[in-house]
């Protein structure tokens, strides 16, 4: 069950290409990135389609938002689209693979600018959120010379900050995002990203009918190992709270910030779908654990430290590189195989659900 996972990511989009042309009634289409690969040859965000081009209910599967995150939801996507869907009247499913394919390739989690493209969809045009507490943490989790000692130092220096900070607090002083040190990790840009404007462009391309979408982002790196947990936000007089609970059963919701300082994480690409259309969102991220908090943000800091300061092309740099891929695409045959019977289960759920939605009943719940 594991061959579905490769090792690069010209594998990876051969693999679903291979797919979804074997299992038939896939449309595809390709949207080139300005920059190549790391061995020069062309990457780009690709979209593939089933079902009615006018379908008014839209599963939305997305991987590598978090560009070497995409592993995993590519693998996801092959597997799903070898099964053969058979979808509800009226529905459609859009996949869109590597929607980072900058990072996806290079084995980075962020583009070609170093922006984390979860930062990316805020409203530039209004100003950028200030994060006065990365500001004063940021020459330790961005450190400009890199030593055997280096890891646990800074593994040292964040765990101190963990025990003297409220949670909420330390987790938006350093994942919160950040826009005033473009070198600094957790960067969400000085305006939309090439990634950004894709999306949108594809969003309004193949979704401007749909009154329903069910967005599923999938991402690794964070929660229990391989446990695929479903996140989303939602205040509690929103009827999909209710209706993805019924659908998934129990998962992780929060409540929408009441204001900008209430924000914790800002700029979410699933904030932006629903900012983009005049349908109804269902935006859900499902999230796989793989190292415990602390290894997987040392792996970020290790690898901004390499961009910036390193050879990435040294022995070392090919160390780091590999330290970062394992962190958030573990080669464990248990986590792969927990990967993919948790997102057959999720996206058979997304699907069987929008297929007895009557939608007239919840007119009121579109923008």
């Amino acid at each position: 069950m594991t061959d579905w996972f490769t090792e690069t990511y010209q594998d990876a989009l051969q693999r679903l290409i291979d797919e979804t042309s074997r299992a038939g009634g896939w449309k595809h289409e390709k949207f080139p990135h300005p920059a190549s690969g790391p061995d020069g040859s062309e990457i780009s965000t690709d979209v593939f389609w089933q079902g009615p081009r006018d379908a008014t209910k839209v599963l939305v599967l997305c991987s590598g938002t978090h560009g070497v995150e995409g592993f995993t939801g590519s693998a996801i996507q092959s597997h799903f689209a070898a099964g053969g869907p058979e979808l509800p009247e009226d529905c459609a499913v859009m996949m869109v693979h590597a929607v980072n394919p900058y990072g996806f390739s290079h084995l980075r989690r962020v583009n070609e600018d170093n922006v984390d493209l979860n930062r990316n969809f805020i409203d530039f045009s209004q100003g950028v959120p200030a994060n006065e507490g990365y500001r004063a943490i940021r020459e330790i989790i961005n450190p400009v010379s890199w030593d055997e000692g280096s890891a646990m130092r800074i593994g040292g220096a964040i765990a101190r900050m963990m025990a003297e900070m409220p949670y909420l607090e330390f987790l938006k002083t350093i994942s919160g995002g950040q826009y005033e040190f473009p070198e600094g990790i957790q960067f969400g840009g000085t305006a939309p990203s090439w990634s950004r404007r894709t999306l949108e462009r594809i969003w309004q391309d193949y979704l401007g009918q749909a009154h329903l979408v069910v967005q599923l982002d999938i991402h690794t790196g964070l929660g229990p190992n391989g446990a695929g947990v479903l996140m989303m936000a939602a205040n509690d007089d929103e009827p999909h709270k209710q209706i993805t609970k019924d659908w998934f059963g129990d998962m992780m919701v929060t409540a929408r910030p009441a204001n900008a300082s209430d924000t914790v994480l800002g700029g979410y690409m699933n904030a932006g779908l629903e900012d983009a259309l005049c349908a109804w969102v269902m935006p859900m991220t499902l999230e796989y654990g793989t190292l415990d908090p602390l290894p997987v943000l040392l792996a970020l800091i290790e690898d901004n430290w390499l961009a910036n300061h390193g050879e990435p092309e040294s022995v070392e740099g090919r160390a780091v590189r590999t330290r970062v891929l394992r962190a958030f695409y573990p080669t464990d045959e248990e986590w792969r195989s927990k990967v993919l019977h948790r997102a057959e289960t999720v996206i058979g759920q997304a699907i069987e659900g929008m297929g007895r939605l009557d939608l007239s009943r919840y007119e009121e719940a579109r923008p």
